[in-house]
C-alpha cells in the first residue's frame, strides 16, 4: 500500500501543491495535487520530474576540497580561512555573496548578518531581486507600487489578454495551462504583441497566439 504525502514544489514562486507517492519497496512518483489553489494538479516539466532528483546516485555527500573527501569540520574552517587570506589581501570588498532564490526570509538575514555585519560589504546579492527587478520597475511606472496587480483568477476571468514580448507556454507554463483551460471554455479573444509588431486575434472568433 502507497504512502501518500502533499508538500510543495521547491523550484518557483509559484509553490505549485504535488502528492508524492511512496510504494512498499520505496519508490517515489508525483502528481501535481488537484485541491492546490495554485496550479489545481498542473505542474510543469520540472515539478514532473521531481521524483527523479530524490535518488542518491551522483550526489556529493561529504565535503570535498581539492578532490578530497573532509569533514565537515575541515571544509567550514577551510572555507573560513580562504575567505580570511582573501579579506586580508584585497579588502571586504572582494568578496561577493549571490544567494538563492529558494532561502527562508530567516536565512536571507543571517546572510546579510554575515556579509554586511561581519565581513563588512554590502556586495550580496539574490537571485529573488534580479529575477523580480524589471517587474517591480514596471509595477511601480504603471500602479505607482511594488504590487502584483492580479491573480490567477482575474487572468481566467479576462475577456482580452495582452502579452507583450512574453512566451508565457516556456517562462510560466502552469500560468499559461490555466489560461488556455479558460480559453477552451469561454468566448475569448487573445492579442500577442511581440518586437516584430505581429498581432494575433480576431474580433469574430476566439484567437489564441502565444507564440508568435
Amino acid at each position: 500500500m502507497s504512502l501518500e504525502v502533499q508538500t510543495t514544489c521547491p523550484y518557483c514562486g509559484v509553490g505549485c501543491g504535488v502528492i508524492a507517492s511512496i510504494d512498499d519497496v520505496g519508490s517515489v512518483s508525483v502528481k501535481g495535487d488537484p485541491a492546490h489553489p495554485s496550479n489545481y494538479s498542473r505542474l510543469c516539466s520540472k515539478g514532473a520530474a521531481l521524483a527523479d532528483t530524490i535518488g542518491m546516485d551522483g550526489r556529493v555527500l561529504y565535503p570535498v576540497v581539492n578532490g578530497e573527501e573532509y569533514s565537515w569540520q575541515h571544509a567550514l574552517d577551510y572555507s573560513a580561512q580562504m575567505l580570511n587570506m582573501i579579506i586580508d589581501e584585497h579588502g571586504a570588498d572582494s568578496v561577493a555573496f549571490y544567494v538563492s532564490g529558494q532561502l527562508m526570509t530567516e536565512d536571507y538575514y543571517v546572510a546579510n548578518k554575515l556579509m554586511k555585519g561581519f565581513i563588512g560589504t554590502a556586495n550580496i546579492d539574490t537571485n529573488s531581486r534580479l529575477c523580480m527587478s524589471s517587474a517591480v520597475a514596471g509595477y511601480k511606472r504603471a500602479f505607482g507600487s511594488d504590487t502584483v496587480p492580479c491573480s490567477y483568477e482575474d487572468l481566467e476571468r479576462a475577456k482580452l489578454i495582452v502579452l507583450t514580448g512574453s512566451n508565457t507556454a516556456w517562462c510560466h507554463p502552469v500560468l499559461y495551462q490555466r489560461i488556455v483551460q479558460a480559453f477552451t471554455c469561454c468566448f475569448w479573444t487573445v492579442f500577442t504583441w511581440v518586437k516584430e509588431s505581429n498581432f494575433a486575434g480576431s474580433k469574430h472568433r476566439p484567437a489564441l497566439n502565444l507564440h508568435n
